[in-house]
């Protein structure tokens, strides 16, 4: 049988070469920064076969030195299938630099969306599998900042005899982590929803990390022909900076940051600093 730690091992294969790329060798004398935002993502076992499918990616990324002496980089990546039996993706985003003066972000999105026709007295179903890992660290948080966040989510649409389409039930999973605090993870659900996870979190006064993981599967009964359409997100967002900013950084990263974390105090329970038990149904407030 499968297990959630194929997921682990998928984002090791694919963000091996991408966290290679911003390494860089620290001098004792000189700040540094590291942040990186990995998800992964599959459906299997569909009930109905799609009849139209999509898939979007898009990666960005933001490197900028202000000061001699100093180097930053920023990788991002994206793969999103959707194949008769399976779909999903993988997405990654890196950001590092050391020195007195510089900024990285980079930012990551990986979609998939399947439309599939279901008959009366029919169940529509299928099984997932997720996660994500996030991680930062600074030399010093009287310096710099280090910020990652990530989510993975689904949604299924539904309408009747071509009427107005109305969201039916969604999954949805998502984090942050800021090298010296300000930590959170948070995950809730519908109803015809079923799934099972492990969540861990640790963090010292400069580092910090998260991971999750979920496997689950979905099931509902139809009375009457329904179109379906399913969509799936995953999102990854990394960001340093030498000095702190005063401002937020350009792009969305840090404006994601604090939407993030605003649904979640709304939305979902925070993991806490270091560890959660395995998930059973809904975490929410």
């Amino acid at each position: 049988m499968k297990t959630d730690q194929e997921i682990a091992q998928r984002l090791v294969l694919f963000i091996a070469p991408i966290l290679a790329a911003p390494v860089i060798a620290t001098a004792p004398a000189m700040a540094y920064s590291l942040a990186f935002s990995e998800t992964a993502f599959q459906f299997e076992n569909f009930s109905h076969s799609a009849y139209s499918v999509g898939t979007a990616t898009n990666a960005d990324t933001l490197a900028l030195v202000t000061k001699p002496a100093s180097s930053v980089a920023a990788t991002a990546a994206a793969v999103a299938y959707f194949f008769p039996d399976s779909a999903g993706g993988l997405s990654s985003s890196v950001a590092g630099g050391q020195g007195s003066s510089y900024i990285g972000v980079a930012h990551s999105l990986a979609q998939v969306v399947g439309s599939v026709l279901v008959g009366s007295g029919e169940s529509f179903g299928f099984n997932f599998r997720a996660g994500f890992t996030l991680g930062s660290s600074v030399s010093s948080t009287q310096l710099g900042m280090a910020n990652a966040a990530g989510r993975i989510a689904f949604w299924l649409f539904g309408s009747n005899d071509g009427g107005e389409v109305s969201l039916l039930d969604s999954f949805s999973a998502f984090g942050q982590v800021a090298a010296g605090g300000n930590n959170f993870l948070g995950w809730q659900s519908s109803g015809n929803i079923s799934y099972t996870g492990s969540a861990n979190m640790y963090g010292t006064g400069t580092e910090s990390f998260a991971m999750a993981s979920f496997q689950g599967s979905y099931q509902r009964n139809f009375d009457s022909q329904t179109q379906l359409t399913l969509v799936k997100v995953q999102e990854n967002e990394a960001g340093v900076a030498v000095p702190e900013p005063v401002v937020p950084l350009p792009l969305s990263v840090f404006i994601l940051f604090s939407l993030i974390a605003w649904k979640v105090r709304r939305k979902a329970t925070s993991v806490g600093q270091l560890d959660l038990t395995p998930i059973q149904k809904d975490s929410r407030i």
